[in-house]
């Protein structure tokens, strides 16, 4: 029990360092000016935009206030952002074992969530290749 504890404290603060550098690196250095972002190799190779095309450039914007250009560069990146959110709450924040939280964490995370999840990262794949 004290070592789950201790694993899931270690977990949460290697990610709130990562989360912290990163967002230290997006706000001070624009991805569309400096050759160390690396670019999407998906869109290198086909020329079509993966899911995740224009993250870069959208998390730079929303760190710096500029929600309607980052929702501009990844709609659905912007739009999961509280659901991920939501997912690290869950799992880090509260009590695990709590009937209302393994429900939650069923219902949002579970096989027919992920497989919802799925069908909409495809589908906005797909329109976004097709309409832009």
């Amino acid at each position: 029990m004290i070592a789950d504890r201790k694993k899931r404290t270690g977990i949460g603060v290697v990610m709130m360092a990562i989360l912290a550098a990163g967002i230290y690196l997006y706000s001070q250095y624009n991805p569309e000016n400096y050759l160390f972002f690396p670019k999407c190799p998906v869109y290198a190779l086909t020329g079509y935009k993966c899911p995740g095309c224009g993250s870069q450039r959208a998390f730079y914007n929303l760190f710096h206030g500029n929600f309607d250009t980052a929702f501009m560069y990844n709609p659905l990146m912007i739009l999961l952002i509280p659901y991920l959110l939501f997912g690290i709450y869950l799992e880090y924040m509260t009590d695990r074992n709590s009937f209302r939280i393994v429900y939650l964490r069923n219902l949002f995370f579970g096989k027919w969530a992920v497989l919802i999840l799925a069908a909409i990262i495809l589908l906005y794949t797909i329109f976004r290749n097709i309409l832009f």
